[in-house]
């Protein structure tokens, strides 16, 4: 019986593996895209509508205030010198992230008449494939940031900006909400969409290495942002970027086993039987009506004859 069981679990991993490898998944396309609207768990829509405007107010009230607090803190006159880290660049990319996912949500629950399931989305929209590579990009970029900055930065880097407190909290909290909110929504997440993030994070080194390998100066006159990412140095930077895409990779299969196990918890709850998770809307829809129409008794008479 425990081989038959270890053998089940082996052959359940593998074609998890296989499914999640396949070249389709790192496409933008799912079968029931109302998950990307909807919480997970079985609450009232209108509160998941609630929760999700508060942290898009919550998220741009916070936005704001950081930009505001450190371009006169530290800044100064170069209000720009912002944008040249990557914490700031995730940081508004999940805000962008969270802001988005309230307007869709919003969207398209006013826009449906009955309860949001399978049968809401002929396809998926460009709004919610757009919506779903935000999503990657913010949560992913939030988890490598908070484990680049608590792993080595906060030990390594002196500077003023980043050993702030409202830097530790803001390294933080990222994270926090990232895992707090794949817990209560239903979006799932792809392994080999962590191909956009290696893409996002690419395109940064690129554009720090230009600016700075032009003779561009942030606080203190620096030519750095993080001192790890000295291109001076261009062996260590070089490796720094390394380390930085193997993180990507981890946090992406975080993310997914995160959301796997949102899933479990749900199934384990709401359906000990082992019955797939199913509204009665979608079974009245989805099964073959009991009855024959006018047209059909018809044609099955002269099939008969």
């Amino acid at each position: 019986m425990t081989d038959q069981k270890d053998n089940s679990l082996l052959r359940s991993c593998s074609d998890c593996v296989i499914y999640e490898l396949r070249p389709e998944s790192i496409g933008l396309s799912h079968d029931n895209p109302s998950e990307f609207i909807k919480s997970q768990w079985p609450v009232n829509h209108k509160v998941y509508i609630l929760y999700r405007m508060f942290v898009a107010c919550g998220f741009t009230a916070w936005i704001a205030a950081d930009i505001l607090y450190e371009s006169q803190e530290f800044y100064k006159s170069r209000p720009w010198d912002y944008l040249i880290y990557a914490t700031n660049w995730s940081f508004i990319l999940l805000g962008l992230t969270i802001i988005f996912q309230s307007v869709t949500t919003c969207f398209y629950s006013a826009r449906s008449s009955h309860c949001l399931d399978r049968q809401t989305f002929e396809r998926m929209p460009i709004a919610l494939k757009v919506q779903w590579l935000l999503q990657n990009l913010g949560y992913n970029s939030a988890l490598v940031v908070t484990a680049s900055y608590w792993s080595f930065i906060v030990f390594l880097d002196s500077s003023r900006v980043l050993q702030s407190e409202m830097s530790r909290i803001k390294h933080t909290l990222n994270s926090v909400y990232v895992v707090v909110d794949i817990l209560i929504s239903g979006a799932p997440f792809r392994v080999l969409h962590l191909l956009y993030t290696v893409g996002l994070g690419s395109v940064y080194s690129l554009f720090n290495a230009a600016y700075f390998l032009n003779d561009g100066t942030i606080l203190e006159g620096n030519h750095y942002a993080y001192n790890l990412l000295d291109w001076r140095k261009p062996a260590e930077a070089i490796v720094t970027c390394i380390l930085c895409v193997i993180m990507c990779v981890f946090s992406q299969i975080i993310l997914y086993q995160i959301s796997k196990l949102r899933s479990l918890i749900f199934s384990k709850i709401y359906f000990r039987n082992g019955q797939k998770p199913e509204s009665e809307t979608e079974h009245i829809l989805t099964e073959p009506p009991g009855y024959m129409t006018m047209a059909d008794r018809i044609d099955s008479i002269e099939v008969q004859e």
